[in-house]
């Protein structure tokens, strides 16, 4: 009872700081917030002027005066400011409707952070007002947010493909095997489709490269959607216009990314003990993260794997779910939690061992 009570006053925050999109979890009361990561400044008196939704609607189309910024970039802080501001008032958002005392919060970190950017999501939270704060690994979470059970013997893996990393993970005894975090994610594949249409003299927007990745996007055999018409600037032109979109175009932007994803499962695959393959061929891959619902990714990677890939339930919010429900965890909590030199030791032992064995 003590707990519920606890829990209503002051509760337990999950929170996925993606480079893309920032997610706030409860524990016990589910996703309260999803919003991007992006902040718009007025420089003229450097406030803050919107967060989330309304800041994206501003990019490309703010006046002069306004900066749009993502404060993240590839999973890490890029704007300390704009990313504690982002933090403060989604979580003040969340949990504005009902008295309370400052939340107990738990971050993920990519594989990739060094110690410094480690501390500045630390730090960033810390400074929204959360009451305890700590860190995890990304991939942990996204595993517990997925409903694996991290703490079993028995070998897991997980690929999480966010907004600007795919961190890629092999668990067990809430511990990491392998892993390997290389800088592919959405924003990634949105960029190389502006490229794309750059290259055959059509100028988007990244929203509008968003749209196409979403609609068309696709990994392996070509779904054949039909094509989106799009408004853009005809380079020959210089003139607005609308044009038409193949799913071809679209996949060849993107075939590089996904290339580059699917040795670096595979690459992590080939540097496991015997027993851990005899395993992950029972517990098989679960993607998570925006990235998992790209068309036929999932059966791409288990055909070139030979191992079972299937894709988490709400992909998009795993992250934030399971940082929250590790905290419900103290077990688990203790063991992942970044004790100092500990945490730093084994987190760049980690990263050393796999820089030896796969370069993305």
């Amino acid at each position: 009872m003590l707990g519920t009570l606890r829990s209503t006053i002051s509760p337990d925050i999950g929170l996925d700081l993606g480079t893309a999109n920032t997610v706030v979890y409860e524990r016990g009361a589910g996703v309260i917030v999803s919003e991007p990561s992006v902040v718009a400044y007025d420089t003229r008196t450097d406030e803050i002027v919107a967060i989330g939704h309304a800041a994206k609607e501003m990019e490309g189309r703010a006046p002069a005066y306004f900066s749009v910024v993502r404060p993240l970039r590839r999973g890490t802080i890029s704007d300390f400011r704009a990313a504690q501001t982002l933090v403060a008032r989604l979580v003040d958002r969340a949990l504005a409707t009902r008295p309370r005392l400052a939340p107990r919060l738990v971050a993920s970190i990519p594989g990739c952070a060094t110690d410094i950017e480690c501390k500045a999501v630390e730090q960033a939270v810390r400074a929204a007002g959360a009451r305890y704060t700590t860190y995890v690994p990304q991939a942990v979470a996204a595993a517990v947010g997925a409903g694996l059970d991290v703490t079993k013997l028995r070998a897991q893996m997980v690929v999480d493909i966010g907004g600007g990393t795919t961190e890629i993970a092999i668990l067990g005894t809430a511990g990491v095997i392998r892993l390997a975090s290389i800088q592919i994610g959405g924003d990634f594949f949105d960029a190389a489709i502006v490229r794309e249409l750059r290259a055959r003299r059509f100028a988007i927007g990244h929203l509008t490269a968003e749209r196409l990745k979403i609609e068309l996007g696709y990994a392996g055999g070509r779904p054949g959607n039909d094509a989106a018409f799009v408004n853009g600037v005809d380079l020959d032109a210089a003139a607005p216009r609308a044009r038409e979109v193949s799913q071809a175009v679209v996949g060849e932007a993107m075939h590089d990314g996904i290339e580059r994803i699917l040795r670096g499962v595979r690459s992590v695959l080939e540097t496991v003990p015997p027993d851990v393959a005899a395993d992950l061929i029972e517990s098989g891959i679960t993607l998570t993260g925006g990235g998992a619902l790209i068309s036929g990714l999932a059966s791409e990677i288990g055909g070139r794997t030979n191992v079972p890939t299937m894709i988490a339930p709400d992909p998009l919010t795993c992250v934030a779910r399971g940082a929250g429900e590790i905290l419900g965890s103290p077990t688990l909590l203790e063991r992942l939690r970044p004790e100092a030199d500990r945490f730093t030791r084994w987190y760049q032992s980690l990263r050393i061992g796999m820089r030896e064995s796969y370069s993305p």
